[in-house]
């Protein structure tokens, strides 16, 4: 908890415990920081923090000094034997971990898109490349229900997300 007061993750307070005493206590408090993690707040990153602290990306450091040396494949390929997409590809209880911890990312755009809303109305489309489920471009067309959005993200990812009037799914290898 010293580590995270310090670095402004969370506030140290101090309460009094009982008024007849004047006892003190310590406590810690929410920093604008740390209320991004509440699970209530429509703007939570908790679920991309818990897809980041995942094991599945985590145990990949151990191995980033090899991949310094030159190492021919990425600390994930050696951590997994495959590569991330692949990975997620076969482990769906993971893919779901990944694109919400996307997803909930990507919420924080509501915030963007109302403050530079002039930015957006000249275009008529757009296409969100690796674009996840399509949390951006939802936000996107929603505020502005005269542009056509696409976005375009691997097959597994895409696949089963509903269409509506001015956004598609489209699914394909960016790579």
């Amino acid at each position: 908890m010293c580590l995270l007061v310090h670095s402004g993750f969370f506030a140290k307070t101090i309460v009094h415990e009982n008024q007849e005493k004047e006892e003190e206590e310590e406590a810690y408090t929410l920093t604008a920081s740390s209320r991004l993690i509440l699970k209530d707040n429509v703007t939570s990153l908790s679920p991309f923090v818990l897809a980041v602290l995942d094991p599945a990306l985590v145990s990949p450091w151990q191995f980033l000094g090899d991949w310094f040396w030159g190492s021919e494949v990425t600390p994930f390929e050696k951590a997994h034997g495959r590569g991330m997409w692949d990975y997620c590809n076969q482990n769906p209880e993971y893919n779901n971990i990944f694109n919400e911890g996307m997803a909930s990312d990507s919420r924080l755009m509501n915030l963007v898109v109302k403050d530079y809303k002039p930015f957006f109305e000249g275009l008529g489309s757009l296409v969100d490349v690796g674009g996840g489920i399509g949390t951006v471009a939802r936000i996107i067309s929603e505020a502005f229900p005269h542009m056509k959005c696409t976005v375009l993200d691997l097959p597994h990812v895409v696949a089963n997300l509903p269409d509506s009037k001015n956004l598609k799914f489209v699914g394909g290898d960016m790579f």
